[in-house]
């Protein structure tokens, strides 16, 4: 089965979008997660597991109807 991009032709992908955050993920260098939204807390039940939550991960080129601009003023500052 072959599917077929859908596309996205205003230039508005998760990275360029002010809630996504890139990182390190796999092997790849293109990956990040959404903070549009706050963690979730995967459904396991089991007392000897550290459970925390989890934003999705995503591609830079991925999309959704969530997107806003991303600005400068978006950027984490070190404290001074």
């Amino acid at each position: 089965m072959t599917v077929l991009p859908i596309k996205n032709e205003e230039g508005r992908a998760c990275d360029t979008c002010r809630f996504w955050r890139k990182q390190a993920h796999r092997d790849e260098d293109d990956w990040g997660q959404c903070r549009r939204m706050p963690p979730i807390l995967p459904d396991l039940v089991d007392d000897k597991l550290v459970i925390a939550g989890i934003w999705p991960s995503t591609k830079g080129g991925d999309w959704c109807g969530e997107w806003e601009t991303f600005s400068l003023e978006d950027v984490d500052k070190p404290p001074s």
